[in-house]
């Protein structure tokens, strides 16, 4: 995917240490890469200057902090939101989904937490015993809803699934998934 990008505009959302951006930049994109932790841009921020060859391709990137689904970030041939979703219900994704397809020529490519029995155990225990110093909670999904839901959102009728991908390594688990427009 990031291959491809070239001199393309890419908004990276909920951009975390900056892994993906630089990768895009190093492949000569224009990422706007915002998260809603400035801690996290700052890191992200202190990565790239260590790594200057990000920008030999002719890349850039311009780090922001504040809300991924901002009008004022502008439109991208590409939106990439890595982990960003994950804590939005389905309904609210596929709303957030929507306002970038109004600004995204391309692609937009999202993960979500794919629904399994043991997830959704994990999920109800945890909210039985709330705690005020832990990250958000997750949402699961399962695909087969979101997808339902994606072709029946007449905002989103212009995109259609193009690639989807179980991502796991150790706890970890997600999946990737593609729209692109038609």
């Amino acid at each position: 995917f990031v291959a491809a990008f070239g001199p393309r505009t890419v908004l990276d959302a909920g951009c975390g240490t900056g892994a993906f951006a630089m990768a895009a930049a190093r492949r000569g994109a224009n990422v706007v890469a915002i998260d809603l932790s400035p801690s996290l841009v700052d890191v992200a921020v202190r990565r790239v200057a260590q790594h200057l060859d990000v920008f030999d391709n002719g890349g850039h990137i311009d780090f922001k902090s504040g809300d991924m689904t901002a009008q004022a970030l502008g439109e991208f041939d590409h939106v990439v939101a890595m982990d960003s979703l994950i804590h939005y219900d389905a309904a609210d994704a596929v709303r957030v989904l929507q306002g970038w397809s109004r600004r995204t020529t391309r692609s937009l490519l999202f993960t979500f937490a794919p629904s399994s029995p043991l997830l959704r155990a994990m999920h109800t225990v945890g909210r039985l015993f709330p705690r005020g110093d832990r990250a958000p909670a997750i949402e699961p999904v399962a695909e087969s809803a979101l997808r339902r839901m994606l072709a029946t959102d007449d905002g989103l009728a212009l995109w259609k699934p193009e690639r989807t991908e179980r991502i796991a390594s150790g706890f970890y688990t997600s999946q990737a998934f593609e729209l692109k427009r038609a």
